[in-house]
């Protein structure tokens, strides 16, 4: 193998450990989700988009989270922008990387354990669809 193969293989690698870094907590997911379901230029407004209806968190709370950690670890990487004031979220340059995630899930619904699925209304539907 060459340095260069390697490279682009530890590079990929990288991309790939980022993607789902990026996306091990609710909020982050729910935030993905919502702008992949708004037209590619919106902007959303935060807390809401990020408040799965769900699991319900209290609003403030939420903000504090978003604010300090998890924008951020989505804007790190170029997955998402953001702005403070009013708090609002919007698909980033790298949005695709994540958003490949929920549309392979999308697209294999039916193959994931339900105990996965059970309260997501969104790959619940999915399954429902594969079953009929």
């Amino acid at each position: 193998m060459s340095a260069d193969h390697d490279e682009r293989a530890a590079a990929m690698i990288d991309r790939w450990n980022r993607v789902f870094g990026s996306l091990t907590a609710e909020p982050r997911r729910q935030m993905v989700v919502a702008l992949m379901e708004a037209p590619p230029d919106r902007e959303l407004s935060l807390p809401e988009a990020a408040n799965p209806p769900y699991l319900l968190r209290d609003p403030e709370e939420l903000y504090v989270d978003l604010v300090h950690s998890h924008l951020p670890a989505l804007a790190e990487h170029g997955f998402v922008e953001w702005e403070c004031e009013p708090l609002r979220v919007r698909r980033g340059p790298a949005f695709e990387e994540v958003a490949a995630v929920f549309e392979a899930l999308d697209a294999h619904a039916d193959e994931i354990p339900q105990q996965l699925t059970e309260s997501c209304q969104r790959l619940g539907e999915q399954q429902r669809g594969c079953e009929s």
